[in-house]
């Protein structure tokens, strides 16, 4: 369980980095940095592919998909302990307890160098001798350019895993915005030698040495900015301790949940398809997802703008603050994806057609159950923060990842035994969501001592949205 911190009570939440105008400051700046960061990763959806199929075609640009979605299993192997220390750092460091926010840092960071170094070594022998291109059912990339594509974005994966944790670290100390940005940085700078290497005419295993090449470089730099704006946290063994492993390691494993929720509605989902219905049908559902998931990118946006300052709150005992903080950005992000899916149910086979150069087929029917399921996940997506920024989801991550495991076997038997076809696979993800929703808004509820009934309401206050920047009340007044 994470450390339990006493708040400085009876001045609860009001401690000089915890003051109103310092939170307001931090959410702007934490909305800013991340509005740069979902349009980086937008434009990098968006202009990659066109690129990619004038260049490389449907085939080989459903085969460099399907190499894409397998090496980010490898990420499982941080067993989640990179965000969920990233939670008790920052609750430590907003009651002033640097000492024991840097052993937590090296403790997980000594775990996750070791790790990374035993998964490295375990994949260079395990993918040289798999039978990947028959598994995958690869057929315009060669064995060994699928064999050395899979080990060097592997690679990319595991420095990755050192990047969560500096990333922890700028968001412990309020620097998140910082961190953010920087590592948006890296992204584009990574994409744009893909994308210089795909219209230079190189073959994929070329376009994958560039791409981890960037990311090499980016985490050298994220290195040395953290040593220079965080200067309390360093790097080394001397504070390491196996007690603080053994405390997070609860909330870490079932973190773990939600990388793999994530990686079976994202992946898992793709390879299913590759294996029932070919690479083709890879690309015409990733590119439905793609438009889809539009208004994901604005609750992602919301989500992680509020995360660090959710942890502060409950890190100082201001639960009044948090409950402000949970309802008002649930309601934001539900009107934001009532607003973004209407326009993509209007626009959005048209604008499918266009994006893909006509060279994929569409299927508005498909489009608009991804839309729905998208508003199934504004009920409980950024509700969920409010259990992770604290480490007390365990619950949630048990019901989501039945949900999601239940959700690809109820794909597979559609697809492969209905003619429901692709919408058979976005049914059954929406389901998953629907049985998600309940778990999700229940505990996040108890947690900040709310109850449903307030908070449905809440949701329709449209009043609360015109005080939401009022002075000298908090932005989150309600």
């Amino acid at each position: 369980m994470p450390a339990v911190i006493p708040p400085p009570d009876p001045l609860a939440g009001t401690l000089p980095h915890m003051t109103a105008g310092k939170i307001k400051r931090r959410l702007i700046a934490g909305f800013g940095a991340n509005t740069f960061s979902r349009l980086a990763t937008t434009l990098t959806q968006i202009l990659s592919v066109p690129v990619f199929l004038s260049h490389w075609g449907g085939r080989l640009y459903g085969e460099w998909i399907i190499l894409n979605t397998i090496p980010t299993y490898v990420g499982l192997s941080d067993v989640g302990f990179g965000s969920v220390a990233g939670n008790e750092m920052t609750m430590l460091a907003s009651a002033d307890r640097l000492d024991e926010a840097l052993t937590v840092f090296q403790s997980v960071w000594v775990l996750t160098t070791a790790v990374s170094a035993l998964v490295g070594a375990a994949l260079l022998g395990a993918i040289w001798f798999l039978p990947l291109n028959s598994w995958l059912n690869l057929s315009a990339l060669s064995v060994r350019d699928v064999r050395l594509i899979m080990l060097l974005l592997s690679l990319a994966i595991l420095l990755g895993m050192q990047e969560n944790l500096f990333q922890q670290a700028f968001r412990c100390v309020g620097k998140y915005p910082m961190g953010t940005l920087a590592k948006s940085l890296v992204v584009l700078a990574a994409f744009a030698g893909t994308m210089v290497g795909v219209l230079l005419g190189m073959s994929p295993l070329g376009v994958t040495i560039v791409y981890v090449t960037a990311n090499v470089f980016g985490v050298l730099a994220l290195w040395l900015l953290l040593r220079r704006q965080v200067p309390w946290i360093r790097f080394g063994v001397r504070r390491a301790e196996m007690a603080s492993i053994r405390r997070l390691a609860s909330p870490a494993f079932s973190f773990m949940s939600f990388i793999v929720v994530n990686s079976l509605n994202l992946q898992g989902i793709l390879v299913i398809i590759g294996h029932v219905m070919g690479p083709i049908a890879v690309v015409t559902f990733s590119t439905a997802r793609t438009i889809s998931r539009s208004a994901a990118q604005g609750m992602l946006l919301i989500n992680n703008s509020v995360w660090p300052e959710m942890s502060a709150a409950f890190g100082v005992g201001d639960i009044g603050l948090a409950r402000r903080l949970h309802r008002r950005c649930c309601q934001l992000s539900l009107l934001l994806c009532l607003g973004i899916t209407g326009l993509a149910a209007l626009f959005g086979n048209w604008i499918w057609r266009v994006w893909t150069i006509r060279e994929v087929p569409t299927d508005r029917v498909l489009l608009f159950i991804m839309l729905a399921q998208m508003i199934l996940s504004a009920f409980w997506f950024t509700s969920s923060v409010v259990p992770i920024s604290v480490n007390k989801h365990q619950r949630i991550a048990k019901a989501m990842l039945g949900a999601s495991v239940a959700a690809l076997v109820l794909a597979w038997l559609l697809m492969a035994h209905t003619r429901a076809g692709l919408r058979g696979a976005a049914l059954a993800l929406t389901f998953a969501d629907l049985a998600t929703a309940w778990y999700v808004v229940h505990d996040s509820l108890k947690l900040v001592q709310d109850n449903l009934g307030d908070f449905t309401r809440s949701l329709f206050d449209i009043s609360a949205l015109r005080r939401l920047w009022a002075k000298p009340g908090l932005p989150t007044a309600s």
